[in-house]
């Protein structure tokens, strides 16, 4: 399922790492829907591979350092979620958001309305693909993370290893991820600030190919290393 939720500012500054207070907004939802499914989704000791992806839609902003200027005052939340149990906590969970005030970073936002977005069926096994949100490949070592843009000759594998760790909750064979390939098209490596951290990453268009069932679940689930949180949600193009 794809939904794109609408949302009203207070006043028109975003910060840069706005996905922290995305990231806040989806846990304050499931906690208040059911306190039962935020555990299931969410736990400060483990580190729960999710079946979704979001991404965020900023109508002509102005980007500096530290803080996006909006100046309507609205963005959009794009997300995508592999299955239909987890779909539906989420939508109701979003939907007794609605009109409520959410307040973060000496701002506040409203969400106004939700809105269910057609999903496309994959049926062969090469696409092309933009990025709503920039990939993230993630290598750690010794308690260290790496980070790799496509121009990085470490970038596929180290997306095929994330990848692998996505199908840990799924019945898709790791086996199949062998099978992927992405080309880029017309890439552009950018870094993103995270939690204090500078990532590097990878967005805009590429060419995907593999077996088809694996590219029907990145589809819907997001790819790549922090796929829930904000990185590596693509529409089919």
């Amino acid at each position: 399922m794809r939904i794109k939720l609408y949302f009203i500012l207070e006043n028109n500054k975003m910060p840069i790492d706005y996905r922290k207070s995305i990231i806040s907004f989806i846990k304050l939802s499931l906690s208040e829907y059911s306190e039962n499914e935020f555990k299931k989704y969410y736990n400060q000791k483990d580190n729960i591979i999710k079946p979704y992806a979001f991404s965020v839609f900023f109508r002509h902003p102005q980007i500096s350092a530290q803080e996006i200027i909006v100046e309507d005052k609205q963005f959009e939340m794009n997300m995508t979620i592999e299955n239909y149990e987890t779909a539906i906590i989420l939508y109701n969970a979003f939907n007794h958001q609605k009109c409520k005030k959410f307040s973060i970073n000496q701002n506040s936002w409203t969400l106004q309305n939700i809105v269910l977005i057609p999903e496309k069926e994959i049926k062969d096994n090469k696409i092309v693909i933009k990025f709503q949100a920039p990939l993230c490949t993630r290598e750690r070592i010794e308690k260290k993370d790496y980070y790799y843009s496509y121009e990085d000759e470490k970038f596929e594998e180290t997306l095929k290893m994330n990848i692998k760790e996505q199908l840990k909750i799924t019945n898709i064979p790791v086996e199949s991820v062998e099978t992927l390939k992405i080309t880029p098209i017309k890439a552009k490596k950018v870094i993103i600030k995270f939690y204090e951290k500078q990532i590097e990453c990878s967005t805009r268009s590429f060419a995907l190919e593999g077996d088809i069932e694996l590219l029907n679940y990145l589809y819907k689930a997001g790819m790549g290393s922090k796929h829930s949180a904000g990185f590596g949600m693509f529409q089919i193009v």
